[in-house]
């Protein structure tokens, strides 16, 4: 007997997106038990295309505004299911996404928390290339067994997590359970891009963990992606890791770590900054960062960043086109 499932959509303005997505979620191997949008406040024709589906094969729910963890959480208070997965409005599952990450969690009762593989679609042309084809070598430090299939993972991922994020909203599963457990998403970052980043740390605290290596989710970008900024994603991840230092269960050792990325992070972000000439930005950002972080070009951006803008501005120029 299968597995209950509830799969959970928060959905903002996300009409002309949905049809796309609920299809592919009707239409899994492994069916639902119940499928919820969770409509956050939409002012478009969301609840007449959530109509076209029928209510006994969607559930809709309106609330007030109050940005994608809220949603989600709601959504997961109304759930039935013993098990959560989250799909964002605007992406897309492949017919067995649900089937592969089922066969690990019957197979293992006890584990919390999967996630999937995902490539990206950008204008409508899908990305061959893949998020976990990205991760750092030794992201998994044990190495998974060879070939493609499902598999679970002991340890805790935690650390490779800070380094990289290769979970998105949409690829994961969790018991309802541990998601009440560990506390849900964290409504204060509503408005942040990485939103979904300081829960996926939580969940991943403490092993086993299931992955799904092949992209069987597509997460599509287009202007109106709430994360499609690169600098935005990366501010928020800080704001997030500032979180986790003061709020997270961690030892000295990974406190260091985290900081450390936090300063990575910082470089980054000011680096696209310095880039649209966003000189109190760059100042912000790298003033903090200890000297030892800061390349040759990283300290000159800093220096410029801090001169007059009448000076700051020709050198600038000077720079980007170098």
């Amino acid at each position: 007997m299968a597995i209950p499932v509830s799969v959970l959509i928060p959905s903002y303005n996300g009409g002309k997106f949905l049809p796309a997505t609920l299809e592919s979620i009707l239409t899994q191997t492994y069916p639902a038990a119940e499928v919820l949008v969770l409509d956050d406040g939409s002012h478009d024709d969301t609840r007449e295309v959530v109509a076209r589906f029928g209510s006994r094969r969607v559930r809709y729910h309106f609330a007030s505004n109050g940005g994608p963890c809220r949603a989600r959480n709601l959504a997961a208070s109304l759930a039935t299911s013993p098990y959560l997965a989250f799909c964002d409005h605007d992406d897309v599952w492949r017919t067995d996404k649900l089937a592969q990450q089922m066969t690990l969690h019957d197979a293992d009762p006890q584990l919390n928390f999967s996630f999937t593989n995902f490539c990206y679609v950008v204008d409508g042309v899908t990305q061959q290339r893949t998020k976990l084809d990205d991760a750092p070598a030794d992201f998994f430090a044990d190495s998974p067994p060879p070939g493609t299939s499902p598999f679970s993972y002991a340890g805790s991922l935690y650390e490779s997590l800070l380094r990289f994020q290769p979970i998105w909203p949409s690829t994961i599963v969790v018991r309802s359970d541990y998601f009440h457990q560990v506390g849900a998403f964290r409504e204060e970052f509503g408005k942040n891009p990485s939103e979904d980043f300081e829960f996926s740390l939580r969940c991943l605290m403490h092993g086993p963990v299931g992955v799904v290596r092949e992209p069987v989710v597509e997460v599509r970008r287009h202007n109106a992606n709430f994360s499609g900024s690169n600098e935005k994603n990366t501010l928020g991840q800080i704001e997030i890791l500032q979180y986790v230092l003061q709020n997270h269960p961690i030892d000295d050792a990974v406190r260091a770590k985290v900081v450390d990325q936090i300063e990575l992070r910082r470089l980054e972000a000011a680096y696209d900054a310095f880039h649209r000439a966003d000189f109190a930005l760059v100042r912000s950002l790298l003033s903090p960062v200890p000297k030892h972080y800061l390349d040759r070009k990283s300290a000159l951006k800093l220096w410029i960043a801090r001169l007059p803008h009448a000076l700051a501005q020709p050198m600038w120029r000077v720079l980007v086109k170098t």
